[in-house]
């Protein structure tokens, strides 16, 4: 007998299910509408979701550049290169400043110094007198306590002496006690007297010394200030004296411009004067030959008159005659001979 098929029972409702795709599928349809809500919502927010993610960028750069700063930083703190190099760095520039400064004015630099010296000698001056006092008291306390032990022995001894009245025999104790305290005391304050006497003496034969090094110091700034003073008015007067062999190179420029000025100039007036002797020469030339032949005629009216033979012109002499006469002469004929 043949088995029956049971998986056409339910019909091809299932299969046609499987068939269809997710969008047409009821869960496709939800998940359609809720897409197109969130795109309505993104699309009604678009510019405050695009503020949103400029700022998340501009922080995210901003965090990148700080970042960067900091591993910088932390590159350049651990580097033992660049510490090395900035520390060099550094102690030249002081150097150089230093230098600078030095150069300014090293003789005041030098009286600073010993003024300083001097202000530190008044400073230790004072220390010591501190410190005087400070052994004078002590050796004072230390005077005390013995006095007051000697006190203190006495009492005892009276108290020991006394032993049969109530009493004295604790005070006499007591009194005992005390003096040895004061004993222990001074134990401990002489070491100490005696150190800060060993100090004083010190600082005494410190101030002494002092003293001299500040003058000894005081001698060679002026002696320095002295030698100072000479070889920078020596060295300008070598400079004055070379700068007239060289000349300084401002002066000398205006010097030389002015010399060139003056050379083209000359130049120039020579150049017009010989240009004026040269147009005027034939002026002079044709005055030499007036000059020479009024000369000439001269000495020929003085030969003339040392011979007898000159003539002067007499006011009452008759005017001579024409022998003959020009047949129509021009109107102006009289006057031609006017300006001979």
């Amino acid at each position: 007998m043949a088995t029956p098929d049971f998986s056409q029972l339910g019909g091809n409702a299932n299969s046609d299910a499987d068939k269809r795709s997710f969008w047409s599928r009821p869960e496709g349809i939800a998940g359609l509408i809720a897409m197109l809500a969130v795109g309505g919502v993104f699309l009604y927010r678009i510019n405050d979701i695009l503020a949103w993610l400029i700022r998340v960028t501009e922080n995210t750069l901003y965090l990148g550049g700080l970042l960067a700063v900091l591993a910088l930083v932390v590159f350049l703190v651990t580097s033992k290169d660049i510490r090395t190099g900035v520390f060099f760095l550094f102690k030249s520039l002081m150097r150089s400043l230093t230098g600078t400064i030095i150069q300014l004015n090293p003789i005041a630099i030098m009286k600073i110094y010993v003024d300083d010296l001097k202000d530190k000698r008044q400073k230790m001056n004072g220390q010591i007198d501190q410190l005087a006092g400070q052994l004078v008291k002590l050796n004072k306390k230390i005077n005390e306590n013995n006095e007051e032990i000697k006190q203190k022995f006495a009492e005892a001894n009276k108290a020991n002496s006394m032993t049969d009245k109530p009493g004295m025999r604790e005070a006499a104790s007591l009194a005992t006690m005390e003096g040895a305290g004061l004993q222990e005391m001074n134990q401990k304050l002489l070491p100490l007297q005696r150190n800060m006497k060993t100090v004083l003496e010190f600082m005494e034969k410190v101030n002494k010394s002092s003293e001299y090094i500040i003058k000894e110091t005081e001698i060679k700034v002026k002696l320095k200030e002295t030698e100072y003073q000479i070889v920078k008015e020596s060295s300008n007067a070598l400079r004055t004296a070379v700068s007239i062999f060289k000349g300084d190179p401002d002066k000398k420029f205006y010097f030389d411009e002015s010399m060139e000025y003056i050379q083209d100039d000359m130049s120039k007036k020579l150049g017009e004067m010989k240009r004026a002797m040269d147009l005027s020469m034939d002026f002079i030339n044709g005055v030499d030959i007036q000059n020479g032949l009024l000369s000439d005629k001269g000495q020929a009216l003085l030969d003339s008159y040392n011979q007898g033979q000159f003539k002067l012109i007499q006011l009452d002499a008759p005017e001579p005659q024409p022998t003959t006469r020009v047949m129509n002469a021009p109107k102006d004929q009289n006057y031609k001979n006017l300006l001979d």
